[in-house]
């Protein structure tokens, strides 16, 4: 820890001042030489894990950056260890839009430091801060990070802590907002692949939590040992944000802003963004997917990522014209488009089958006699007239005018009774209106016609709403179960771990075994909340002993609810009758307390 030159009370560099005596705080380094050759001239900023330096080379005159590992961290074998990870991080990586790391050592005092090139530009953090960025710069900026990672990936190196004050935008050769990724501090090093994965030994262990809140992936948050699709999640979350101007999931509490990533859905970028950004719903639709929940569901690689946003910007040929409902040929074609872009999931086993009335394509993955229906990845957009007519009912929709606008959408209907975006527009009018059942009715119609929409965070965001009513919560789960389907993951498993209804929570959960999603479930929640219901003692015995092989002590209680509570050793006040399962009840609640432990079974008697 640096001290005062005047009183030598600790302080901290950052602070202008020192707090016992009110002198000006001298950072020592100031002039100092580094390595023998770099000679620290001012002190650009103080990070978590270190202080960053401009420096000059004294040979070569020419301007670099030294990171040096605060003083009060350089005892500490972790943060050491983070540091020169870094460095080896940076060593495997050379590329335009990752900063270069030139050099790296000791200093006198034992202290470590990087040296890197130096960068004179702004943050994406203070760019995003002055709110939302055009649609062509941020598609500009995204690309160079994903190009980025790409690269990293490839050489085996996951950032984990990719967000906006770790990027810098600078100009070089006349270009402007070049990307330049920065702080692999806390990254994972694993042999190198190609392909863009990350395997291979881990250097941190699950179980511990890296990276920043707002930008962190599900897995992270479970502590959970993470691959490149970390890194995916994290840049669909600076997507997001330069869009919008705002983060997908914000709050002062930063364990509810984890508790977000990992069961809340993305509010819908227009939602929650100025009327005068321009996002349309094919690329709104390519930023959800890389805010999955599940990285099964994510791109798998940075460069399927690259390659979804150019096929969101570009018109889809496929749907030029013709009718609503595509084919079986069109989708053939367009799986093929799907599956090389990298937004399918890796398949053991391809199967096509033109199924002429429905036009759905269905393959089979690695896991024996599961059988799942790709579909389109967005829907079907409208011949250009009708497009044209529809852009001017939405706008009614959104200026509140949802008379007006379910009056036109009436009449369209009359003249294609068949079409999906106006049933899907008719359920949205209908949400808007407060006759969330009769939007149910529309968006099943909509899915039907077209199962692009799916998909669609509008449609999703209104069925959660539902699914949270006690008079739409039933009909939204059929819909949700029957039709929706993968997309609606997280609401299902939001049902099968939070519902009080327990028939809702068992269909859910019965739903997500068949998407095999059955490891999301909390199988103690629910074999307790089927516990308090069950009327016979032989269901109940069934539910005991089920509890004691989940060998989860949370259900300690409901099992000690039981047998009632003993007074004075004579009387038991409580309890249902156990008389089936006078062995079984004992057992399984001895067999939790030794799991708990001893203090905790004290503790709760």
């Amino acid at each position: 820890m640096p001290s005062c030159t005047k009183c030598s009370a600790e302080v901290q560099l950052e602070d202008p001042f020192c707090a016992s005596c009110g002198a000006t705080v001298v950072d020592p380094l100031i002039g100092a030489v580094v390595g023998d050759r770099y000679r620290i001239l001012t002190r650009i900023g103080v990070g978590g894990m270190g202080a960053v330096y401009r420096a000059e080379h004294t040979m070569m005159r020419r301007d670099l950056a030294i990171k040096v590992l605060l003083p009060e961290l350089g005892g500490k074998d972790e943060f050491a260890r983070r540091f020169e990870r870094e460095a080896e991080s940076a060593s495997r990586l050379q590329h335009p839009n990752i900063i270069s790391v030139t050099d790296f050592g000791h200093m006198p005092d034992g202290a470590l430091f990087l040296a890197m090139e130096f960068l004179a530009g702004e943050s994406l953090g203070d760019v995003i801060h002055a709110g939302p960025v055009p649609r062509e710069r941020a598609l500009k900026i995204i690309r160079q990070i994903l190009r980025g990672l790409d690269h990293a990936h490839a050489a085996g190196v996951v950032h984990r802590d990719l967000k906006p004050d770790n990027i810098m935008l600078v100009e070089r050769d006349g270009q402007t907002d070049v990307v330049k990724i920065l702080d692999f501090g806390i990254a994972k090093v694993t042999a190198p692949v190609s392909g863009g994965g990350a395997h291979g030994n881990p250097l941190t262990q699950a179980g511990v939590i890296f990276g920043t809140p707002e930008y962190l992936s599900p897995e992270q948050a479970l502590g959970e040992v993470v691959d490149a699709r970390a890194d995916i999640y994290a840049a669909g979350v600076i997507l997001y944000e330069m869009l919008a101007g705002r983060k997908p999931f914000e709050s002062e509490d930063k364990v509810k802003i984890i508790s977000m990533h990992l069961a809340h859905v993305p509010p819908r970028i227009r939602d929650v963004a100025p009327s005068s950004v321009d996002v349309p719903v094919a690329l709104e639709q390519v930023v959800l997917q890389a805010l999955e929940k599940s990285r099964e569901n994510r791109f798998a690689t940075a460069t399927a990522f690259l390659q979804a946003l150019e096929d969101a910007e570009a018109p889809d040929p496929a749907f030029a014209e013709g009718p609503a409902t595509p084919g079986p040929t069109g989708a053939v074609d367009r799986l093929g488009g799907f599956l090389s872009g990298g937004r399918g999931l890796a398949l053991a086993l391809i199967v096509v089958a033109a199924a002429a009335a429905a036009g759905t394509v269905v393959y089979k993955r690695g896991a024996p006699h599961r059988e799942l229906v790709a579909v389109p990845t967005r829907p079907a957009p409208p011949p250009p007239a009708l497009a044209d007519r529809l852009k001017k009912i939405e706008a009614a929709l959104e200026a509140g005018n949802t008379s007006q606008a379910r009056l036109a959408l009436e009449h369209e209907l009359s003249e294609r009774p068949r079409d999906a975006r106006i049933r899907y527009m008719l359920g949205r009018v209908a949400f808007a209106e407060g006759r969330h059942g009769d939007a149910i009715g529309e968006y099943r119609d909509a899915i039907t016609l077209d199962a692009g929409f799916r998909g669609d965070p509008v449609l999703l965001g209104h069925i959660e709403t539902a699914l949270g009513e006690s008079r739409n919560a039933d009909e939204a789960l059929d819909l949700v179960v029957e039709k929706i389907g993968a997309p609606a993951t997280d609401l299902l498993i939001q049902v099968a771990n939070e519902s009080a209804e327990l028939t809702r929570r068992q269909r859910a959960a019965s739903a997500l075994d068949d998407l095999g999603k059955g490891d999301k479930v909390d199988r103690v929640g629910l074999a307790t909340l089927q516990l308090k219901k069950a009327a016979s003692c032989e269901e109940k015995k069934m539910l005991v002993e089920k509890l004691r092989d989940l060998g989860d002590p949370r259900a300690l209680p409901a099992l000690r609810g039981l047998r009632g509570r003993s007074i004075g050793g004579l009387i038991r006040l409580g309890g249902t009758n156990v008389r089936c399962m006078k062995k079984e009840l004992p057992e399984a609640i001895k067999a939790l307390e030794k799991k708990a432990g001893a203090s905790e079974y004290k503790a709760s008697r």
